[in-house]
């Protein structure tokens, strides 16, 4: 039976299980300090309802881009497939072709021709909505929001 296109590209390509948790480690960390940094300018601030969440949103987006113009310039265009599996568990975007009678793979990467970019399908969403942007990070934005609010009324 022949591979997978998935499994093709992790064998190409691999990922470390430690260096993907390691990275999701401090994505997490960075989301949660951060997050909870903007409740506390918010809380400082005194926004209130719609502004403060609104403050959130605008943060956390800011924060994820600028942290994803650093992926993209350590991992040289790369992108966060270089750093993150992406939403299809490691799967490169690019034809993957395997000659049966030689038992050889070959592989065209996306992108121009001869470029050796890992373009991984959805990594990133990991940048932009993983680390907890939605659950943790949001708790610790209000939090930080209603402590300090609450301190300076």
């Amino acid at each position: 039976m022949a591979p997978t296109k998935q499994e093709l590209s992790l064998l190409i390509h691999p990922l470390v299980p430690e260096s993907v948790q390691h990275n999701n480690r401090v994505l997490s960390t960075l989301h949660s300090l951060t997050s909870f940094l903007l409740g506390l300018s918010a809380g400082i601030l005194a926004l209130q309802s719609t502004y403060g969440f609104a403050f959130y949103f605008l943060g956390t987006i800011l924060v994820s881009g600028l942290f994803h113009l650093v992926l993209i310039h350590r991992s040289n265009g790369g992108g966060a497939g270089s750093y993150f599996p992406g939403s299809n568990a490691g799967e490169i975007e690019g034809v993957v072709e395997m000659d049966e009678k030689s038992r050889t793979v070959k592989m065209q990467l996306a992108g121009k021709a001869g470029s050796r970019k890992i373009l991984r399908k959805g990594a990133w969403r990991d940048v932009w909505f993983g680390g907890g942007v939605m659950s943790e990070a949001l708790s610790g934005f209000v939090l930080g929001w209603a402590g300090v609010g609450g301190v300076l009324r």
